[in-house]
């Protein structure tokens, strides 16, 4: 998500507000599910 100020609203009612710092992104890589390998084969 973009960097700013966001609000969380349920059933129109505001529940939470805040502003995003910072987004970590998770390095590429890692674990591989089956079923994203098997699509992955059939290319």
């Amino acid at each position: 998500p973009p960097l700013g100020r966001f609000a969380v609203r349920d059933m129109k009612q505001t529940v939470a507000v805040g502003v995003i710092k910072e987004v970590a992104k998770k390095e590429a890589g890692g674990k591989t599910t089956k079923a994203a390998e098997k699509a992955l084969k059939k290319k």
